[in-house]
């Protein structure tokens, strides 16, 4: 008896950012489909109406593949990454990948990524993305916050490289990102909603997947890039996307360790705080990537001090990017 293709599916929410997903959609139109699978793919539309729709059913036309466009009113990314999952397991899919609606995905994407966790035994892995500059021209200021970027992705990436050769664990985001769809629904691993407004969702339910036994697997050579809008390549911005992230690490901390979470964040704090000051102070000698990493350190200080006042954070309601 001749077995079944494994169906794998592609998911991405979407919030108003409609030419970044046309251009997502026109680069997984070239993707190479890996041996004995048949895709299908899921496109989450975050807002009070559904606008995607015939974007979505032009590339299903064009690419010949099954797609369909999701609505999810309820604003958080949590909501629409779970509306994907349940919408992939009804379609019966077997792995389900992630990726953002501001990335592109280099035609073996995929198939890197599928093999590479089957052959690590992995139910969940993921893979690297490389920041890339915005479509209508950065101005060399946004270029050295852009350089800051690339080779902050870069320092993430070996880390990640060298966790998985030592057994160690490792956090994987949905930016890149695929896993047994059938591992994540016995375990019954589903994003947090607690973090759908603001972020770190996909860091929660990776430490969730590793504490339930589920393998984690990094595969350096599946890789997609994502466009940086020019919004977001400023020091300020450095800075609030560290303080944002660093207020939800405080709520993971205290649902994972609620007795030493105010210690833990008050050494975070301190030392990054006068870490941060430090390199900003020295700038002038160690250049502009030192002043852009004393700036997230100092966004790291406050993020953890504005989580010890009780302060919650939704970045999640501002888009940027078109």
């Amino acid at each position: 008896m001749q077995r079944s293709a494994t169906r794998i599916a592609i998911a991405a929410a979407t919030r108003r950012r409609p030419r970044m997903l046309a251009d997502l959609l026109q680069s997984l139109q070239a993707l190479d489909v890996p041996q004995g699978a048949e895709l299908c793919f899921f496109f989450v539309e975050n807002d009070a109406e559904l606008t995607i729709s015939e974007l979505v059913d032009d590339f299903s036309r064009r690419s010949g593949w099954s797609a369909r466009a999701l609505h999810e009113p309820r604003r958080g990314i949590s909501h629409a990454r779970n509306a994907a999952m349940e919408a992939a397991t009804e379609a019966g899919v077997d792995w389900l990948a992630f990726v953002d609606d501001d990335e592109q995905v280099r035609h073996d994407w995929l198939r890197l990524l599928w093999s590479g966790a089957r052959e690590s035994g992995a139910q969940l892995a993921g893979g690297p993305v490389l920041p890339v500059a915005p479509a209508r021209g950065s101005s060399d200021e946004q270029n050295e916050v852009l350089a800051y970027f690339e080779r902050a992705a870069a320092v993430s990436d070996a880390r990640k490289d060298a966790a998985m050769a030592t057994g160690q664990r490792f956090d994987l985001a949905t930016n890149n990102w695929i896993c047994d769809l059938h591992a994540f629904n016995l375990a019954g691993l589903r994003f947090d909603l607690r973090f759908g407004l603001s972020g770190g969702e996909d860091t929660d339910l990776s430490r969730r997947a590793y504490g339930a036994g589920l393998k984690l697997a990094w595969i350096a050579q599946a890789i997609v890039t994502e466009e940086v809008p020019a919004e977001r390549l400023s020091a300020r911005y450095i800075f609030e996307r560290a303080r944002a992230q660093s207020i939800t690490k405080f709520q993971l901390l205290k649902a994972a360790r609620p007795q030493r979470a105010p210690l833990d964040a008050s050494v975070q704090v301190l030392f990054k705080g006068l870490s941060g000051s430090a390199r900003i102070a020295l700038s002038p000698i160690s250049g502009r990537y030192g002043y852009f990493r004393g700036m997230r350190s100092l966004g790291i200080a406050t993020g953890f001090w504005a989580g010890l006042r009780g302060v919650d954070q939704a970045s999640y309601t501002r888009v940027t990017g078109e």
